[in-house]
């Protein structure tokens, strides 16, 4: 059995037929930005749901964490014996069917579908900013965004200025410990699971370092993997920088100056690419797309059923 974690802020509509999409042998928790009205969503999502406590978000803040914890905590408190925890997006549409989803967990049962880059270590300068720098402000609640923009960057800025640095490096389990760097949506069996609760409730060193770093939700969660002994089984990637697509496992982005939000033309990627997922599907504008990865998702379906036969 699955848990599929979703954070949501926008597209009620689309997050309803992406659950639709995965309701097989899976429960599903949702987070819902507190920026936004939840009304929609609860009205548009199945009885199944399970919704955490919410958090304003602001993206690169630490109230992404704060909600990735709420997630990862709600699915482990439940006591079902899931295989893996599966980190979403609500804009993700699967490209598999079911059927192939849970073989493929199934396959890999202890294994962390995480990836990993070492920050401390690594070749890019660039990403070390990422936690040298110091970035305050991040989760001001200011209706203005314009200003709060203005505010973050003139405070990093200042502190940036004034050669006000911190080590690539962070205290952890008593000991000065490498960063490690990935993307936001991975899967991760139950013991690991459980073991970044454990070791997230236990070091506040390590909450003060990631709450003024830059994107800490791709760092925190895979600081505390890759420095455990579920490393063994993550995805750690060596060598100069990859750059995000590589980082995220299981899923087809289009990174580029914003992710780019799929249509049809996307397809033939899409199949070439051999993910489990793919990110942005929006309504309105990827509706013929979904619709063209449904009927695909019924054939495989239909072809892993009759392989399962033979």
């Amino acid at each position: 059995m699955l848990a599929y974690l979703i954070s949501a802020y926008r597209d009620p509509e689309h997050l309803a037929r992406l659950i639709k999409a995965l309701d097989f042998n899976a429960d599903f928790y949702v987070h819902i930005d507190a920026n936004v009205d939840e009304a929609p969503f609860r009205a548009a999502l199945p009885h199944k749901v399970k919704f955490v406590h919410r958090h304003a978000v602001n993206w690169g803040g630490w109230n992404q964490v704060a909600y990735q914890y709420e997630l990862v905590k709600a699915a482990v408190s439940s006591g079902c014996n899931y295989s893996h925890l599966v980190c979403l997006s609500a804009q993700d549409y699967p490209l598999w069917s079911n059927s192939r989803i849970h073989a493929f967990f199934a396959e890999h049962a202890h294994e962390e579908l995480m990836s990993g880059y070492n920050l401390t270590r690594g070749n890019s300068s660039i990403q070390r900013r990422k936690v040298t720098c110091v970035h305050p402000f991040r989760d001001l609640k200011w209706h203005n965004r314009w200003l709060r923009n203005k505010v973050i960057v003139a405070s990093r800025t200042l502190l940036r200025y004034m050669g006000i640095r911190r080590p690539a490096s962070v205290m952890l389990n008593g000991k000065r410990c490498d960063v490690f760097f990935g993307s936001d949506y991975w899967a991760i069996t139950l013991a690991c699971a459980r073991w970044i609760l454990t070791t997230f409730d236990g070091e506040t060193a390590l909450q003060r370092y990631f709450s003024t770093s830059f994107v800490p939700s791709e760092m925190c969660f895979q600081t505390i993997v890759f420095n455990s002994p579920f490393a063994a089984h993550a995805l750690l990637h060596t060598g100069p920088y990859p750059g995000l697509s590589v980082l995220t496992p299981l899923h087809y982005i289009d990174y580029g100056t914003c992710i780019k939000e799929l249509t049809t033309e996307d397809l033939p990627k899409l199949t070439e690419r051999n993910k489990m997922f793919c990110r942005k599907v929006v309504t309105g504008k990827s509706d013929a797309l979904a619709e063209a990865i449904d009927r695909l998702r019924t054939a495989d379906e239909a072809a892993h059923s009759s392989a399962a036969n033979d």
